[in-house]
């Protein structure tokens, strides 16, 4: 579809291949003929900031995607540590993506969020004669409210609106990741309807094949609960770990392992919190899983999947990647009531009032005594992402996108 045409795509606050959504663009985009060009951060650790072995600023091949990484300074707290962070990215950002123009003009610029600061770019090279793809990933704004309080937090809020319309206003056409997020560029971003479409997260369905489930993942108890993705202030996990509180010194169960996949702001001070109620026997952290295959393990194993985000702001229009990678697995969900997840898992979750920790617990416990529920939810999920969620049907929206960026006037 594309007769070799190039497109940059450009992230700051992430980076591929661990960056799913972006990762399954650039390979789709690839497979259909395209030449994609990424500019991310080097990967770092959550923990140190290490950057990894790489040279900054030079084209490093993987899977036969040319990608240019820089150092990112992760901001640690802080307006003054935001601000030095976005600046000295759109600097990295803005001189790699001169150096891949001045090598070979690229069609599209594909723009990922957040942070809404991409647009300079945007208006430099849709001057230049590229097409300008506006990936609408996260509501910054929202999680400038979520961030920050009083006056300083409503200046800031303002500013971002301001960023993120004139982000939307510099790109020929944006691509939501659900409905919310295209009603909120056609009211916030005046974007025409004609120009948004809506492109999911929906797991590639060969990336998440059902697998043998492995006991020995249960460290020798009954039953394994799991919650698998980012752990930060807006995910949840604290919430969980009341849920966890509630279901072991309440309920009295001590057959159940907690296993947390993943990393980020609060993993070592969940870790911390666990230790000293003493749980460390039924709660697990093994990290952030990058081996497919023991990730697949992981998630057939557990007999319950677990999305607990508080209502926020920006929670209460976005879709979590995990609630669909559990249903791609045919696992049963226990999720808080948000608009986006019930679209998403529909009757292949019970869903719980945001925040309310005591009733997330006993969703859980109500499911792991009802094996014939389980299964059969576990059974629509899957059959939902076959037929309707998977990556597979998403991405024939990503390449209308592009159709529509390319015959834009």
């Amino acid at each position: 579809m594309s007769n070799g045409k190039i497109v940059l795509i450009v992230e700051e606050n992430s980076f591929i291949p661990i960056d799913t959504r972006v990762w399954y663009e650039v390979t789709t985009l690839r497979d259909a003929g395209w030449q994609p060009v990424v500019i991310c951060p080097a990967p770092v650790s959550f923990h140190s900031f290490k950057a990894a072995s790489v040279t900054f600023g030079e084209p490093v091949d993987i899977e036969g995607i040319t990608v240019y990484y820089f150092l990112l300074k992760v901001a640690e707290r802080g307006v003054v540590s935001y601000l030095v962070e976005y600046l000295s990215a759109l600097w990295s950002i803005t001189r790699l993506s001169w150096r891949v123009w001045r090598r070979t003009h690229f069609d599209i610029i594909h723009l990922c969020n957040p942070p809404d600061i991409l647009f300079f770019l945007g208006i430099l090279y849709r001057l230049l004669g590229a097409r300008v793809v506006f990936d609408h990933h996260d509501l910054f704004p929202e999680l400038i409210a979520h961030r920050y309080r009083g006056l300083i937090g409503r200046m800031l809020y303002s500013t971002a609106k301001v960023m993120e319309f004139l982000t939307f206003r510099t790109a020929h056409i944006t691509i939501s990741t659900n409905l919310s997020y295209r009603q909120i560029a056609m009211e916030r971003g005046k974007v025409s309807s004609d120009d948004v479409l809506v492109v999911r997260n929906g797991p590639k369905v060969a990336d998440f094949i059902p697998t043998q489930p492995d006991p020995s993942l249960k460290q020798g108890l009954k039953y394994m609960v799991c919650y698998a993705g980012v752990m930060g202030h807006e995910d949840g996990v604290q919430e969980l770990l009341e849920s966890i509180h509630y279901i072991i010194c309440d309920l009295g169960r001590r057959d159940i392992l907690f296993t947390l996949l993943g990393d980020g702001a609060i993993r070592l001070q969940s870790q911390l919190t666990v230790n000293k109620w003493g749980f460390s026997a039924f709660v697990h952290f093994p990290g952030m899983i990058r081996d497919k295959e023991l990730l697949r393990r992981y998630l057939c194993t557990a007999d319950v999947c677990v999305s607990p985000e508080p209502l926020t702001p920006l929670n209460g229009y976005s879709t979590f990647i995990k609630v669909a990678e559990y249903m791609a697995m045919g696992k049963p969900v226990v999720a808080s009531d948000l608009k986006e997840t019930r679209y998403t898992a529909q009757e292949a979750a019970l869903y719980v009032e945001p925040g309310n920790t005591k009733a997330f617990g006993q969703a859980i416990v109500t499911l792991l005594n009802d094996a014939k529920l389980c299964d059969q939810m576990g059974k629509i999920g899957r059959r939902r992402i076959l037929d309707q969620l998977s990556w597979e049907h998403q991405q024939q929206n990503l390449f209308r996108a592009y159709e529509l960026a390319l015959d834009h006037k």
